[in-house]
């Protein structure tokens, strides 16, 4: 994420400020107090660690860009509040112990703090590389290879902190080593966290009821509106309330006559569509054509068509043109 400034602000007062030359947001005048800081981990990972308290209620959210692809994986230690994006439900937590997952999908993202409450949190952002990166070497879980796959993609998961996760979140928030050992223990405590939250990431579920018919008419449907839609296609929750169905419900039917949840399913229509036009020869700028199919930005769509076909549509198009 390329943050402009994060901006604290109380129902009486507001604050915008930048990273300085180390990294390091220090709010210390005015009802909220503490600080933000940001370590490069690699390239594409970066580290964050939060410490404030306020005698209001208030909130922080970031100025700039909020790249499609990227993710943060994040563990609430202490504090009360609420995560808000656009395309998710509000998630609340309350004292320590939540974990969380969350895509960035060019969107705002607000973290609502409760008034006179310690709040300790400790993140990763993970860029698209990044993802890929681990991806090669040991998979993804299915959440997150979403999110990769589909850059765009609404995604907001809170869920419990295990001992594990609390334990490598609370040594980053102190560490013991200085200089080179710091950066080399830094890096390991990040990917024993990333390792917890992807194991907790990747479980399957206790297996779920049966289908019935008049659940698979809903899914259908849900089906029948998300193929007619690919531009702009209703999120999960919207979908889910359309065809009278909970989230979860409706991505098992999907599962169950798709093989693949919705957004899964919406990837696969886009890129099939995308396929067809480029294969049609079809004379519409690639930039559009990405709109066309759900992408607002071309770099997206050029790296999932890629993962999906092996090679770039502009490269596909020529190839096709050849032949």
């Amino acid at each position: 994420m390329d943050e402009m400034a994060w901006v604290a602000e109380t129902a009486v007062a507001s604050r915008a400020q930048n990273f300085d030359s180390d990294g390091r947001i220090a709010f210390d005048d005015g009802p909220f107090s503490g600080f933000i800081e940001r370590v490069p981990v690699r390239p594409g990972i970066a580290l964050y660690r939060v410490e404030g308290m306020s005698s209001h209620a208030w909130k922080l959210t970031a100025q700039g860009d909020a790249p499609a692809g990227n993710v943060v994986f994040g563990a609430m230690l202490d504090g009360a509040g609420a995560i808000e994006a656009k395309g998710n439900a509000r998630q609340n937590w309350k004292g320590g112990g939540r974990s969380f997952v969350l895509s960035l999908a060019e969107r705002e993202i607000t973290y609502h703090i409760e008034a006179g409450k310690q709040w300790r949190a400790v993140t990763l952002m993970l860029e698209p590389a990044a993802l890929d990166a681990l991806a090669e070497q040991n998979g993804l879980p299915p959440l997150v290879r979403a999110a990769l796959d589909d850059g765009q993609l609404p995604i907001l998961h809170m869920f419990e902190l295990n001992r594990a996760v609390m334990r490598a979140a609370h040594d980053l928030l102190q560490p013991p080593y200085r200089g080179n050992m710091a950066m080399l223990w830094r890096e390991s405590k990040v990917l024993e966290l990333l390792t917890h939250q992807f194991d907790h990431l990747a479980e399957s579920p206790a297996s779920p009821p049966p289908i019935t018919p008049r659940d698979l008419a809903r899914v259908r449907e849900a089906h029948d509106l998300v193929m007619a839609d690919l531009r702009t296609p209703p999120n999960l929750d919207e979908l889910a309330g359309l065809v009278r169905l909970a989230p979860r419900r409706l991505n098992q039917g999907f599962r169950h006559v798709y093989g693949m949840t919705v957004f899964e399913a919406l990837l696969d229509a886009r890129m099939k569509t995308a396929h067809k036009m480029i294969c049609e020869k079809r004379d519409i700028p690639l930039k559009h054509l990405a709109w066309m199919v759900g992408y607002n930005q071309l770099s997206n769509f050029i790296s999932a068509y890629r993962r999906r076909f092996g090679v770039p549509p502009g490269q596909h198009r020529r190839e096709s043109d050849v032949s």
